[in-house]
């Protein structure tokens, strides 16, 4: 289901109904609404008793408040990112060159891939609460950033790219 939100199958606004979910994921409903609840404490879904479940409208300024968050989060990690043996880092650096002209292009859907991979080393590095935390901010980013183009700050984000980039050559 976070895919299809971030991805625009399910478009902001859209309402969610269990049995139509149940139905296309083949799944019960029990696994739908702790989605469902998953994702509203997550800040993708809004809901009120007996109106309505939908897919959260974008904002800008709940963009501003996630991507603050998951920068902190991202700082702490690239800090850290020397404890990954050599391999790893390898690999989140190839992956965040990869998207080195797109995001100089200011691509929305780049600066997402980017949150990805910033993800991934948050993740590696194995403390499970910061890795859970920065994956629920993350949705936040990554969900908002269509609607805050304009207000995501290009510059940290190509320091942040070039941070990944470097972690080939730490050790």
């Amino acid at each position: 289901m976070i895919e299809a939100i971030q991805d625009g199958t399910l478009e902001p606004g859209e309402r969610l109904n269990d049995d139509q979910l149940t139905a296309w994921l083949g799944v019960s409903r029990t696994p739908v609404r702790e989605a469902i609840s998953r994702l509203e404490s997550e800040g993708l879904v809004e809901m009120a008793a007996n109106r309505y479940t939908r897919v959260a409208s974008r904002s800008t300024d709940a963009f501003r408040e996630a991507a603050d968050l998951a920068d902190a989060l991202y700082s702490h990690a690239l800090v850290r990112a020397d404890q990954l043996p050599a391999a790893p880092r390898r690999a989140l650096q190839k992956r965040a060159e990869a998207l080195r002209d797109r995001l100089q292009d200011k691509d929305v859907d780049a600066y997402r891939e980017l949150q990805d991979v910033l993800g991934d080393l948050t993740a590696a590095l194995g403390n499970s609460l910061m890795a859970e935390t920065e994956h629920a901010v993350r949705g936040r980013v990554k969900f908002h950033a269509p609607a805050a183009k304009d207000d995501i700050d290009w510059g940290a984000v190509a320091v942040r790219l070039e941070a990944l980039t470097a972690l080939d050559g730490k050790s």
